[in-house]
């Protein structure tokens, strides 16, 4: 069972404020979509809502990155958080007055996805600074668990029922919510522990991406997030398509397959700290990876909905143990000054990835079928879990030979 020991107040105000904004976001999420489709039938232009929310990672996670190591944390996300409540506040006075348009939404979504990832990066580098370094890891399991529980939990049937009470109504709450998370990291301390810049932007841009390709370990971790990244999207973004016409499962359905995996990852907390104290950190990542391979190997058989159902708890668990584990090893790793930075690099990767992974899915089920892609990617991770503890050498080695601080 996971610890039930406090963190601290600061910790506390900054857990608090990402589950605000979270079940906000889970909130938007599932009104966006909504309002998309009212306002058009058009599949190229809905999806183009979720191409604009995510295209700012590509385009500015390492400018924002480097901005959270050189400017206060807490005001940067502060600052994001009341831009994002302006963005929201205005797109539903738009509803109330039935102004809105496709192109609004098109705006709204690019603006939140440019505040996203400055609010993350900055987030990412304050965590260190507010909790003891025995307490890191438990921290990052409490975020990766409250965001799950805020955003695909709770947020989303508030969301739509909000929406069908009214259609602004989500969008305004979620301007509430982020007016919340911006009071919440206010409390905070000025714990930020970045230095005054003495570079320019550019040349601090420069040597995160540096650092990042010289530390191998950072490469490592980044390396193999972008590939399982890129072949678990292949597939996922055809889970539509997968559960109607594979599994004869209906919108119930799907729905579980959603809730399974975010199940497993909020279940994967509570066994975090006896896994890793009895296997270690780095064999705790490759049972993330054995867990990812038994999951996509049991997508690309199944035929019923509880089989796929039950694969997605344990791709859910295997994500859990991942992300919290790889997101205390970076941070540890990587000196402070650097956090900002380092985390733009990886988020620039591993998410930028994404769009070309889904597009790979897209064309291989058009040549393979549909199940073609669900079968590549669980050859990939099969291949990556067997040879997990070569891969991971260089993790190994960073944490053996101290180089990560303490």
């Amino acid at each position: 069972m996971a610890s039930k020991r406090s963190i601290g107040k600061n910790f506390r105000s900054v857990w608090l404020s990402v589950m605000v904004s979270s079940a906000g976001d889970g909130m938007f999420l599932t009104a966006f979509p909504l309002l998309a489709a009212i306002l058009t039938r058009d599949p190229v232009l809905i999806a183009g809502v979720t191409i604009a929310s995510r295209l700012p990672w590509l385009m500015f996670s390492l400018f924002t990155g480097a901005l959270a190591d050189r400017m206060d944390r807490r005001k940067l996300m502060i600052g994001a958080d009341l831009i994002r409540l302006v963005i929201v506040g205005l797109l539903g006075v738009a509803i109330l007055t039935d102004v809105v348009n496709i192109w609004m939404l098109y705006l709204s979504a690019f603006l939140l996805g440019t505040c996203e990832t400055l609010h993350v990066n900055a987030a990412q580098g304050l965590i260190p600074a507010i909790v003891k370094p025995e307490d890191l890891l438990e921290a990052n399991a409490r975020f990766a668990s409250g965001q799950i529980v805020a955003a695909q939990f709770i947020g989303p049937p508030l969301g739509v029922a909000m929406f069908n009470a009214s259609m602004s109504l989500p969008f305004l709450a979620d301007a509430a919510t982020f007016a919340g998370s911006a009071a919440l990291v206010a409390r905070v301390p000025d714990e930020h522990a970045v230095e005054p810049p003495t570079t320019k932007i550019l040349q601090d841009i420069k040597e995160g991406i540096r650092y990042t390709i010289e530390t191998v370990s950072l490469r490592r971790l980044t390396e193999i997030l972008m590939v399982v990244n890129f072949f678990y999207f292949a597939a996922n973004s055809l889970l539509v398509l997968y559960n109607e016409d594979l599994l004869g499962g209906n919108k119930i359905t799907f729905t579980a397959l959603s809730v399974g995996a975010a199940s497993g990852t909020v279940i994967s907390r509570f066994f975090l700290d006896k896994i890793t104290t009895k296997l270690g950190k780095t064999r705790t990542l490759q049972v993330s990876l054995w867990a990812w391979a038994i999951a996509t190997i049991g997508l690309a058989v199944a035929w019923e909905p509880i089989l796929a159902i039950v694969m997605h708890l344990v791709l859910g668990l295997g994500s859990g143990w991942w992300i919290a584990l790889n997101t205390t090893l970076r941070q540890q790793i990587t000196p402070t000054r650097m956090l900002g930075r380092m985390n733009a690099v990886s988020r620039t990767v591993t998410w930028g990835i994404v769009p070309f992974g889904a597009l790979f899915g897209g064309i291989a089920a058009r040549i393979f079928g549909l199940r073609g892609p669900f079968i590549i990617s669980a050859v990939v991770m099969t291949g990556y879990a067997l040879f997990a503890k070569r891969l991971l050498k260089p993790v190994e080695h960073a944490i053996n030979q101290q180089d990560i601080r303490a």
